[in-house]
């Protein structure tokens, strides 16, 4: 009985996590997607996304996915179906492996180096500091660089703290860096 209960359990907390990836995380080049249409096993298809975004599922024409969550892309595919080919086809799409992205880590933290982004959520900078291991005990916690894309801002621990009581997050994205020196005390 007990062991019900937790397969229950589990399979809330993935289906949970499931649908949190389908509202939060875009579709980019190089993910690999499973669609699927209930009792038409032909149609079941791993199809690992292009560089110019665009798939081809069964006989419907190009379909642009990069840049929309699985639920947009679910429900294209479903329009573009149900107009010509399956009334109502109760189609699935997954992305069965998610491109690896990171982030660097470099200056006065417990652990530098480069550091994969998690697939599932998006990031701030506070979890990147985790991913870092934390600051090191000689960090200058009043000088937290970000590097994005040629561009440099510099944050103190206690400003992040205030954005953060405020609801604010500082967001992390692919290719960023973060770091922090050493003080000079």
């Amino acid at each position: 009985m007990k062991w019900h209960l937790n397969l229950c359990l589990s399979c809330l907390l993935v289906g949970g996590l499931a649908l949190a990836q389908d509202s939060v995380r875009r579709i980019v080049p190089g993910d690999v997607l499973v669609i699927n249409v209930a009792e038409e096993l032909d149609m079941k298809q791993n199809l690992r996304v292009p560089t110019d975004g665009k798939v081809t599922y069964w006989l419907l024409d190009p379909v642009v996915v990069t840049n929309k969550t699985v639920a947009e892309v679910r429900q294209q595919l479903y329009t573009m179906l149900d107009k010509d080919y399956i009334i109502k086809p109760a189609i699935s799409v997954e992305v069965s492996e998610y491109v690896k992205h990171f982030i660097n880590i470099t200056g006065s933290f417990v652990m530098q180096g480069r550091k994969e982004i998690p697939a599932e959520r998006p990031i701030d900078i506070m979890d990147a500091i985790a991913l870092g291991g934390g600051f090191s005990p000689r960090a200058d916690q009043g000088k937290i660089i970000l590097r994005r894309k040629g561009q440099v801002t510099t944050y103190s621990k206690k400003q992040l703290d205030k954005l953060y009581a405020q609801g604010e997050r500082v967001m992390i994205e692919p290719d960023d860096t973060l770091e922090v020196r050493e003080s000079i005390l």
